[in-house]
This record gives C-alpha cells, sequence and structure tokens, in this order.
C-alpha cells in the first residue's frame, strides 16, 4: 500500500531559520561557515599523531570544497578545513552578473536563492553526498546535520582571527 508522495503543511513544517534575516547572502562578502556531521559521526577520517588523517570520504569532501569555485563561478575559497565530524571554511563570494530571481511553483517555500551561501553550501553538501554514495555498496542517508554555522566576516581583524583559527585546526593530511 503506497502512501503516495508526503504531504506539505506550511503550518507544521515551519523552521526557524538560523540566517541573519536582514542580511542578503546572494551579495558579496566573506563569509565563515561550519557545518557538522549527523549525530557528529566521525565519516571523515581521524586526528592522530597532531594530523587530521582523511578518510576516503575525507579526501572526497576535500575535493568538492576546492571544486566550488568550477560550478560557482562567483566563490573564492580561502582558508577550510575537514575534520572528522565537521568541516570549517571561509568563502568568498564576489560580484557577479544580476539574473531574474526564480519563483517555485510546486507550492513549497521557495529555497535558498540561487548563487547564495545557503545553495552553495547545499550544492556542495548534495555533491559529497552523492559522491560518498556512488564509492559505497550501501547508501547513506542524512550526513549533515541540518543547517549550518555562518559568521559575515566584516573587517580584516575578524578575516585573520578566524583564518587563524581554522589553521590552529590538526593538518589535513592524506
Amino acid at each position: 500500500l503506497d502512501p503516495g508522495p508526503p504531504v506539505f503543511y506550511p503550518e507544521r513544517h515551519q523552521r526557524r531559520s538560523l540566517r541573519m534575516r536582514t542580511h542578503d547572502y546572494a551579495s558579496p562578502g566573506l563569509y565563515f561557515v561550519t557545518f557538522n556531521t549527523k549525530e557528529r559521526h566521525r565519516w571523515f577520517g581521524e586526528v592522530r599523531d597532531g594530523c587530521m588523517h582523511l578518510n576516503a570520504n575525507g579526501q572526497l569532501a576535500r575535493e568538492h570544497w576546492l571544486a566550488i569555485p568550477d560550478h560557482h563561478g562567483h566563490v573564492r575559497i580561502h582558508v577550510f578545513t575537514i575534520m572528522p565530524d565537521h568541516v570549517h571554511g571561509i568563502l568568498e563570494l564576489v560580484e557577479r552578473p544580476a539574473r531574474s530571481p526564480q519563483a517555485r511553483t510546486d507550492g513549497r517555500p521557495n529555497g535558498a536563492a540561487p548563487g547564495s551561501l545557503g545553495a552553495i553550501i547545499g550544492s556542495y553538501r548534495a555533491g559529497v553526498v552523492r559522491a560518498i554514495n556512488l564509492s559505497r555498496s550501501y547508501v547513506i542517508r542524512g550526513l549533515w546535520q541540518r543547517g549550518y554555522h555562518d559568521v559575515i566576516i566584516r573587517n580584516e581583524r575578524a578575516f585573520q582571527r578566524i583564518t587563524g583559527y581554522i589553521q590552529r585546526h590538526p593538518p589535513m593530511v592524506g
């Protein structure tokens, strides 16, 4: 007995946004992002002898991070690290040609705006899951914890402080 597709009830399926309501996350700027694996499962490797040893999943996560600018030409990557159960990185969105917004027509709320920080993170995370699942004999469901943490980097001092924080993590090998 197939119950059919799940029903979307806007009044019941409201999720609070973690984003700053007054900021346009598609606008140029520097953003520090952190996102965790679901239940902090150690999917990407282990810290041993003062180094982060990436396993095959961690290597895929690193390759996909480095490829973000290939998929989003208006993004520059700065310092980043992949830990056993989370990713930290600084992304810079630069000016890009204006595009008209694309509204959804399926009755669900609009997702992340095309080219926005949310769309970039969503694309990255989906790509990592897809690549990991293609490399396994079983499918991983729920690799990532919902949402992500972001900090809008507003000045050079904050950029240097956050860069130092990321660089103090164990160096990645593997």
